[in-house]
């Protein structure tokens, strides 16, 4: 290695995002508004949206090829789209079970040796999606659900928290390759109203000049897993356009 290897300066590189919240939040209708985006669709919700799609995948292997057709084949897309990754996990669960005559669970493979097999397969994905990254210049979202996990604070006592819904090994792996997790959700405020001689409190959705009650996340605080390596706000509204416009921008900023 020389000195004159070094490098400086912003290097602008596609983004890999992880988005995840409750069913209904918009999380597939906002990834379909990134650039040229196709999805491979490992389960079935996809139908009322009008985007480029693979077939559903039935099987591991089929995300693997669908990934192996977008970094071989000539194509224009420039978002690859996962929805959703917990979903690719039953998958990794069912192509990890093939190896175990008789056993219908993770769980039932001693010392935890099943849990731990589920790691190179997402390595492997993640192997791809670099090279879809590095050679053909590929965006990466991620979509999943939400849990409810909780989790122990070290300084004493524990709290509740949404995360992504997946296994902790493979959530780590995840949540440490990606730029950026938005946490998706309703835009709620809760208010006291009178009831008898009390008062009860009442949560109401709550939207913004354009209409829209949905908003994303961008900070982790003890109730949410969310971060970013770029400087975007804490919170943004759920729309697309304007969330990748403003992307796009610190990306590529002069």
């Amino acid at each position: 290695m020389r000195l004159s290897n070094i490098i400086t300066g912003i290097q602008p590189e596609p983004f890999r995002l992880l988005i995840h919240g409750c069913e209904g939040t918009g999380k597939s209708t906002f990834a379909a508004q990134a650039p040229d985006p196709i999805f491979i669709q490992t389960e079935d919700g996809l139908g009322q949206i009008d985007i480029p799609k693979f077939p559903l995948a039935e099987s591991f292997d089929s995300v693997v090829e669908n990934l192996n057709a977008l970094l071989n084949e000539k194509h224009s897309y420039q978002t690859v789209v996962i929805d959703s990754v917990d979903w690719l996990e039953k998958l990794a669960v069912h192509k990890v079970l093939e190896n175990f005559k008789g056993k219908t669970s993770l769980a039932e493979i001693d010392y935890g040796k099943g849990y731990a097999m589920l790691i190179p397969l997402f390595e492997t994905i993640i192997g791809l999606l670099n090279r879809l990254r590095r050679e053909r210049k590929m965006n990466v979202i991620l979509i999943a659900h939400t849990k409810m996990e909780k989790v122990e604070d070290p300084s004493g006592g524990s709290y509740d928290q949404y995360a992504p819904r997946l296994d902790k090994r493979v959530n780590g792996l995840i949540k440490e390759w990606v730029d950026t997790i938005g946490f998706a959700t309703h835009s709620i405020v809760k208010t006291e109203e009178k009831e008898g001689f009390g008062k009860r409190t009442v949560a109401k959705a709550v939207k913004d000049k354009d209409g829209n009650n949905r908003v994303l996340f961008l900070e982790s605080s003890p109730a949410i897993v969310a971060k970013s390596r770029y400087s975007l706000p804490d919170k943004m509204p759920l729309d697309g356009e304007a969330f990748f416009t403003k992307l796009w921008s610190i990306i590529h900023q002069p």
